[in-house]
């Protein structure tokens, strides 16, 4: 490749390239003294090094910026000071960066200039209207200068945009209102998200009637499938508040299983399995073990297609697997119960069925022991349920023998339970 010159032959020509490269080098300084600046300020961890990169790069807002924030960590007076500075001059230098707004709001609050803070955070909504951040911190800016109403409207935008400020967002309607549900429902938007997490809140509040009411109210499909998660933690709220009854509604719109009534024996004929796991609440429960083994019998059975069997098989008799069912019933009313069992045991132990007071655990009755009995034979216990009782529990209970070895071998059938 051919190397070309070219000759500079008067002084004008040599002062003016001259110019030209000195021109090129300033500008070259400055470039890279900004370009180490602005990367000094993205790692500053001290005020003296964001300080540091200031002087360097006085016109570059992300070193006011940087410096700003670090002078605000201190929460001292003078440091708050320079922090809001700061954050003007950044502000200053960069008008159309909603950050620098943001922040800015913050500071001149901390400052007590809470119209200032207000004027700085309407300025970043409008350069970022879909920023769910802004909108939260404005309108608790809002908030704290009592403007309810407007403060609300900017929170249920947020809300509606990022939906992790919903919790946050009830707590403070309910914080402004005093518990006072109108207003809080008002005051928040009628979403079936926001009122889903709303129905749980007052749940853990123990507003057990005004929780089923709010997640009655969201639409079926929502609340069977998209809400499946609140629907599963406002359960678990409903049952240790021993609110069976809305426990036993919430299942019910679930549409989950058409078996669970008030007042009513679930699979009481055994037609369909029995879980050894993951029953819901409704459900009979049994617990793990190895004895007695617990299935189903299509030979024996007194009605349908099958019965439950227990097959007991064990020396001492000291373990046994508990079996139990809750049942979510009226207060006040009387119910009999009735089940069928045939029985070839052995044992001096007691085998029973016990009806609990699912609330305290208080007997309300009991039937006669099993006995051996080769035909089926019914068994049945009457009781009254007590004022304010919302369940009760049909629990299988064994009472062992006096002496210490107990054993106790040979089969149970049930079937048949019923509840009226």
């Amino acid at each position: 490749m051919a190397i070309k010159s070219f000759k500079i032959e008067t002084l004008q020509k040599r002062i003016f390239l001259f110019a030209g490269a000195l021109a090129c080098l300033i500008i070259a300084f400055f470039f890279v003294k900004w370009c180490i600046a602005n990367a000094l300020a993205s790692q500053a961890d001290t005020k003296e090094l964001a300080a540091f990169a200031v002087s360097a790069a006085p016109s570059d807002p992300q070193t006011h910026y940087v410096l700003a924030v670090l002078s605000g960590q201190a929460f001292l007076p003078e440091e708050l000071s320079k922090s809001l500075t700061e954050f003007e001059q950044a502000t200053a230098l960069a008008p159309n960066d909603y950050r620098f707004w943001l922040d800015l709001g913050k500071a001149r609050e901390r400052s007590g200039d809470v119209g200032g803070a207000e004027l700085a955070l309407k300025k970043s909504l409008e350069l970022a209207p879909n920023y769910a951040q802004v909108r939260w911190t404005l309108g608790n800016i809002l908030l704290r200068q009592g403007k309810t109403g407007e403060a609300f409207v900017e929170l249920r935008k947020a809300s509606d945009a990022n939906k992790s400020f919903i919790n946050p967002a009830i707590l403070v309607a309910w914080q402004i209102f005093e518990g006072d549900l109108v207003q809080i429902k008002q005051n928040l938007d009628d979403a079936p998200q926001t009122n889903s997490a709303l129905a749980v809140f007052l749940a853990k509040q123990k507003r057990f009637e005004e929780a089923l009411e709010v997640w009655s109210a969201i639409p079926l499909e929502d609340r069977k499938i998209t809400f499946k998660d609140a629907r599963a933690e406002l359960l678990r709220e409903m049952l240790a508040g021993k609110k069976y009854r809305n426990a036993l509604k919430i299942q019910e719109q679930a549409g989950e299983t058409d078996t669970f009534t008030q007042g009513k024996i679930s699979n009481g004929g055994f037609e369909t399995n029995v879980k050894t796991k993951e029953a819901s609440v409704f459900e009979w429960q049994i617990s793990e073990g190895l004895q007695p083994q617990i299935g189903f019998d299509d030979k024996e059975k007194h009605s349908g297609n099958k019965s439950l069997v227990f097959i007991f098989n064990s020396n001492d008799g000291k373990e046994f697997r508990p079996v139990s069912q809750i049942i979510a019933i009226e207060s006040g009313k009387k119910y009999s119960f009735e089940a069928f069992y045939k029985s070839d045991l052995k044992t001096a132990a007691t085998l029973r069925w016990e009806i609990i007071d699912a609330s305290d655990g208080k007997i309300l009755a009991a039937t006669e022991p099993v006995s051996k009995n080769s035909e089926w034979t019914i068994m049945k216990a009457e009781f009254s349920a007590p004022e304010n009782v919302e369940a009760v529990t049909l629990q299988l209970v064994r009472e062992t023998c006096k002496s210490l070895i107990c054993p106790i071998s040979g089969k149970v059938w049930f079937d048949d339970f019923s509840l009226n």
